[in-house]
């Protein structure tokens, strides 16, 4: 897998200012870099299904993921029971983790400037925007 990753192309974006408006732009410049390396993968793609069925579990099974989004890690747990449907799902937001630090960051600072440091974190209300 390594070898392959090193095959694609792409730039990390860098901006030398560090407030808001630098961060959008930093983060528009990563949408259309993943895009860049979402086609390049699947240009490289060998012929043949892109899906293949599999047979429902027998037992009880779990699974974990942790992958990296523009706010962190996002984490999604699973467990599918006997007869093949969900039993459990726990999704975590890295928004769960961000919001203390936006308390710590407002404290001190007048009404007026929360917004500024509100959108600068921009957490989800929600914690589920995955």
């Amino acid at each position: 897998m390594r070898a392959a990753a090193r095959a694609l192309a792409f730039d990390v974006p860098v901006l030398q200012e560090g407030d808001v408006n630098a961060r959008v732009w930093i983060r528009v410049r990563e949408v259309e870099q993943s895009l860049s390396l979402v086609e390049q993968m699947l240009a490289r793609l060998p012929e043949g299904p892109i899906s293949v069925d599999i047979a429902a579990p027998e037992e009880p099974r779990e699974g974990m993921a942790l992958v990296e989004g523009f706010r962190g890690d996002i984490l999604a747990w699973l467990r599918i029971g006997e007869d093949g449907l969900i039993e459990r799902c726990h999704l975590r937001d890295p928004s769960w983790f961000q919001w203390p630090l936006l308390e710590a960051a407002i404290e001190g600072n007048i009404i007026a400037d929360f917004p500024l440091c509100n959108k600068s974190f921009n957490c989800s209300y929600s914690g589920h925007d995955l």
